[in-house]
């Protein structure tokens, strides 16, 4: 793999984990909120019909953006190696470079 192109993709792969990690915050400040509310019973003086509602909402809402935090996790993983592979690969055209490099001048 030619360096420009290893170093653009490790680049997009750097912007790409960024927003991965903002959205992952975004998730769990938004969990957080839900299970504050839920915990403290927070439910707005409703009748108590609707409480338990409101409550089976509010931990369908958690339980889909804790499966969420979870796919985000598993997608940074991936994209981790993905950067260790072109990092190697970065590498080893390197060594293999400077191989030819000094055979040359020997």
């Amino acid at each position: 793999m030619e360096t420009n192109l290893s170093s653009k993709l490790l680049a997009y792969h750097q912007e790409t984990f960024d927003e991965l990690y903002i959205i992952d915050t975004i998730v769990q400040m938004t969990k957080k909120s839900c299970q504050d509310y839920e915990f403290s019973g927070q439910y707005y003086g409703i009748p108590m019909d609707m409480t338990a509602k409101l409550s089976a909402e509010r931990n369908h809402y958690i339980n889909m953006l804790n499966i969420l935090s979870e796919r985000i996790s598993n997608i940074m993983s991936l994209n981790l190696s993905m950067e260790n592979e072109i990092m190697l690969e970065q590498n080893a055209n390197n060594c293999r470079r400077e191989i030819t490099t000094k055979g040359a001048a020997y």
